[in-house]
């Protein structure tokens, strides 16, 4: 698709083919849209989220059973600390977002949180 100017008979593409505007990657280069995103990043992200969503899902339907068995807490005690570790995972998005953001990028820190994850579950 292109634009034409009257005045000139000179057509400019609309898109340009191989990057991205003025945009830039985490490292400063120009973004070349041929090899950035598509499926592989697609597939890789939503892999990382269905393993994040499993990792949640299996801590916070066993955390109270846990917490007032093994670990001889009173129901309330338990029910209050998996009232604070539910919170804090559902505030630390933001602190994961500043220090993506500001310092590692976003694929590195997706490798980082998978990897933490793997890690606190490996039994």
């Amino acid at each position: 698709m292109t634009i034409s100017d009257d005045s000139s008979g000179v057509e400019t593409p609309l898109l340009e083919e191989d990057s991205v505007g003025s945009c830039l990657d985490y490292k400063g280069r120009p973004v070349d849209k041929t090899n950035r995103g598509g499926w592989k990043s697609a597939t890789f992200i939503i892999g990382v989220e269905i393993a994040e969503r499993f990792a949640y899902c299996g801590i916070d339907s066993n955390l109270v059973t846990y917490l007032t068995g093994p670990l001889g807490q009173s129901t309330a005690t338990a029910a209050v600390n998996v009232n604070t570790w539910s919170g804090t995972t559902a505030l630390l998005p933001l602190l994961g977002a500043f220090v993506t953001d500001s310092f590692l990028g976003r694929y590195r820190t997706i490798i980082i949180a998978f990897l933490i994850y793997i890690l606190v579950n490996i039994k």
